[in-house]
């Protein structure tokens, strides 16, 4: 059954802020909620043992959390809440302990009694060789500034003060250590307009990555060695970043504060070997393991660590080519989903290892790709960190099921079951709730629980 439309009317009320505590009231009907299924692809009895999740919340103050099994949508339950002041539920994003980046700019060689002194220093130059009143660019040379990249490092470890976590003396620890030198044709512009006013383009600066674990005390963490530029018609283009002064080159490393609140020390666990390229680290909930995605010789390369930097096992997950692209890792309980997609003159097919922990260790379970599923208008994966994601999955040891969806509402929203075989399942859920109200209003929330999961483990 739809909304009545005196629902409605309490969706209205709400979102205009007119509704106070002492008249609201939550009408029956509020909970019946119904799902609609369309099955594309597979059997309809092929979802048995799924479980699914959908929560929906209008403006933040009305909230329907409704469950019901995959292939019997008919047996929907919906419980709903209502509140009088908005209440954000979300999904908790964790937040990295240790971000390593090139510094833009306007940070290079700043003080807290002089900030932005090298670029201040430039836009004076630019001043000086610019006529008055007129508007030029003017170009200078980075490696006459500056020998090696300045870094900038943020840190959040229990017992490393939050002044230290920015200090200039942690900024100097890495500098010395990450010594990447400035490449001889890198140019930064400084355009002087009209009026006294001045921007720059830092397009040279390359934009690096970090990715980082925490272990006990410690953090492990990779450098991206694979960096990106703007050219001279502002695309971003690949480059390779020196690493000849980095003892032990690229690879793991570990930052260890010091005792007492002391800065610490950086040591090399491990060193990549030549012409790898570093894709993504994360570590285990529980510290024992960690992992290091690459690509190497056309594979899409897994290893495996422990917390001290020793390589436990290397597996090769799938072909990856220069012309295909990482996007993303759903790590689950357990088991995690690497995903990767080609050119967009090929349609951009999105590709996938699942990976499960076994006694003896972790294993490559089955690869697929979601192309069939993009033929029926349901492929491609949202963003996993994405507070408001509409992607979960869940893997019982042998079969993987996607849902997602495009629209940040879920509706619809679609389940896809994988096996060795490939495409199993694949059928698209539409609610009532967006279709009795304005849907412009509605959204997913985080309900503390998986939004899919298979019934007979609990995964």
């Amino acid at each position: 059954m739809k909304l009545s439309r005196w629902a409605i009317l309490l969706l209205a009320l709400l979102s205009a802020g007119l509704l106070t505590g002492a008249n609201f009231t939550i009408l029956d009907t509020a909970d019946q909620v119904t799902v609609e299924r369309e099955v594309l692809a597979g059997e309809p009895d092929a979802a048995g043992g799924v479980e699914l999740t959908l929560p929906l919340t209008c403006s933040d103050q009305l909230f329907w959390t409704t469950t019901f099994p995959a292939g019997k949508p008919e047996e929907a339950e919906t419980h709903f809440a209502a509140t009088t002041s908005r209440v954000s539920r979300y999904r908790r994003v964790a937040g990295t302990p240790l971000s390593v980046e090139l510094a833009a700019p306007y940070y290079w060689g700043n003080t807290p009694d002089n900030p932005y002194p090298l670029l201040d220093s430039l836009t004076r130059q630019a001043e000086e060789t610019v006529p008055a009143g007129t508007e030029a660019s003017v170009p200078y040379r980075v490696r006459d500034y500056l020998d090696t990249w300045p870094l900038y490092v943020t840190a959040d470890l229990p017992g490393l003060a939050s002044d230290q976590a920015e200090d200039s003396s942690l900024q100097g620890l890495f500098q010395d250590y990450f010594a990447i030198p400035v490449p001889d044709d890198a140019v930064i512009t400084v355009n002087v307009h009209g009026g006294g006013s001045f921007s720059y383009d830092s397009g040279c600066v390359p934009r690096m990555s970090s990715y980082a674990a925490s272990r006990g005390d410690a953090i492990l963490f990779v450098l991206s060695n694979t960096a990106t530029v703007r050219n001279g018609e502002g695309q971003s283009v690949p480059v390779r970043l020196d690493d000849s002064a980095i003892p032990g080159g690229w690879g793991l490393y570990r930052y260890t504060p010091g005792a007492d609140g002391g800065l610490g020390r950086l040591e090399t666990l491990w060193s990549l070997p030549e012409g790898a390229e570093i894709l993504e680290f994360w570590g285990a909930e529980n510290e024992s393991d960690f992992f290091l995605l690459t690509r190497e010789e056309e594979q899409l390369r897994l290893r495996i660590f422990d917390g001290d930097g020793n390589l436990r096992q290397s597996m090769d997950l799938l072909p990856l080519s220069q012309e295909e692209s990482y996007m993303q890792t759903y790590q689950g309980e357990d088991f995690f989903v690497p995903m990767v997609y080609g050119p967009r003159a090929e349609g951009c097919c999105y590709r996938f290892p699942v990976i499960y922990r076994q006694p003896e260790g972790w294993a490559l379970a089955f690869t697929g790709d979601d192309r069939q599923a993009h033929q029926l208008g349901c492929g491609g994966f949202s963003w996993a960190h994405d507070a408001y994601s509409g992607l979960d999955m869940a893997f019982d040891g042998t079969r993987l099921a996607i849902r997602d969806s495009s629209y940040s509402d879920s509706d619809p929203f679609w389940l896809a079951i994988y096996s060795r075989d490939g495409l199993d399942y694949l059928a698209s859920y539409r609610s009532s709730i967006p279709q009795a109200a304005d849907s412009s209003g509605i959204r997913l929330f985080w309900p503390g629980e998986p939004l899919v999961r298979w019934a007979e483990t609990g995964s």
